[in-house]
């Protein structure tokens, strides 16, 4: 029983980091690659948390004191076009509870890739406006076991997702940006004969993990050599149950949170290209079946002009 209760604690421990900004061009930015130039982003994240919501009950986390979780992300976009950019991600994650009694899992988690189109852009007063579609999606890239949480370091789930993009930027640099998107998760199969759903029993291994709908908007200021911003994040699983007392998580629980944070960047030339250094904070402020995480990430970025343009004829 122990066991048991400690495995309830951690749910959030699988999804910690799906929601984060890289520090570049990302998916669910206003920023865009110019043609034949690539970025490639390294970035390194660690998130703490001792208390979680049991759907809609806060509690305290008693048993197994810190849950952290690590991250390493290698992430490039590539400017296809003027308005065209394709980007890719791969994170290596670990998982650890404080006490050592839970052995946590590490690994490459999920490829993914999204292909990210600029078709609007126009001057409005004081500044221009754009408009991003993103569509892309992610696959596992090992055998990690995603049933055995809080320590999985992912759900297993082969996604497609869309999105959109607003972002309208003042002339003197500030901007604000708002997006929205929809992601559809495939089912799963686990190491097992049967599960509980919503408090019926399915005499099956294939398990249906829900789908989100996520949301962000960001205030703040960019230059040639420095960006700051604050941004409020929501996600949330469209279906799903909750923690059971006294049990373990499982992938069909729904989760969702809403989280503040702040993002900043420095910028410099070099002969070659501009290399950025980045930081980032944020904390969980309410959520359903996750963790109260706070988190910190670090990263450094280089930008390059990859394939030079033809000089235009006379």
């Amino acid at each position: 029983m122990k066991r048991l209760f400690k495995g309830k604690l951690l749910i959030a421990a699988a999804l910690l980091f799906l929601y984060t900004h890289a520090s570049a061009q990302t998916p669910s930015d206003g920023l865009m690659m110019g043609k034949g130039y690539l970025c490639t982003v390294f970035n390194y994240s660690q998130g703490n948390w001792q208390q979680y919501w049991e759907g809609p009950l806060k509690r305290k986390n008693e048993n197994i004191g810190t849950l952290t979780t690590q991250q390493f992300t290698l992430m490039s976009a590539y400017g296809i076009g003027k308005n065209l950019n394709i980007i890719a991600g791969l994170p290596y994650i670990w998982t650890q509870a404080s006490d050592g009694q839970l052995a946590g899992q590490r690994g490459f988690q999920d490829v993914s890739a999204w292909l990210k189109y600029r078709f609007f852009r126009t001057d409005v007063p004081l500044g221009k406006l754009s408009a991003f579609a993103t569509v892309g999606g992610s696959l596992p890239v090992t055998n990690y076991v995603p049933d055995f949480l809080p320590m999985s370091i992912g759900l297993g789930a082969k996604t497609a997702s869309a999105r959109g993009v607003l972002h309208y930027k003042l002339d003197k640099g500030f901007y604000l940006t708002t997006q929205a998107g929809y992601t559809r998760r495939s089912n799963i199969f686990v190491d097992r004969d049967a599960y509980q759903y919503d408090g019926r029993l399915y005499y099956t291994n294939e398990v249906q993990v829900p789908d989100m709908f996520d949301a962000t908007g960001k205030l703040g200021f960019l230059n040639n050599w420095i960006q700051t911003e604050v941004f409020l994040d929501y996600f949330t699983a469209l279906s799903g149950d909750d923690i059971r007392r006294n049990d373990m998580p499982f992938p069909t629980n729904r989760m969702l949170a809403t989280n503040v944070g702040w993002f900043g960047k420095y910028t410099y030339a070099t002969n070659t290209g501009e290399i950025s250094t980045t930081a980032q904070v944020s904390r969980v402020l309410n959520g359903r079946n996750v963790g109260q995480t706070t988190m910190f990430t670090v990263g450094v970025q280089y930008a390059f002009q990859l394939v030079k343009q033809k000089a235009a004829s006379n």
